[in-house]
């Protein structure tokens, strides 16, 4: 997820900054979960996807048996 957001970010060319001001979500925050230290809510989730023009999408996959 960590990259997946920054790879979105750099494709929009929004610097990290640019982007938590369209989204309320403090600069830091992203910095962190870009890094992988972060544990953002499903909430901030959706809110980085909207600032981001995108769609949150979340699945469960079954687990492959020996």
């Amino acid at each position: 997820m960590a990259y997946q957001l920054l790879q979105a970010r750099e494709e929009a060319k929004l610097t990290q900054k640019d982007l938590a001001e369209k989204t309320g979500i403090y600069q830091a925050d992203i910095s962190k979960i870009e890094r992988g230290v972060g544990n953002p809510s499903l909430l901030t989730l959706k809110r980085l996807a909207d600032g981001l023009d995108m769609t949150l999408k979340l699945e469960f996959i079954p687990k492959q048996k020996a």
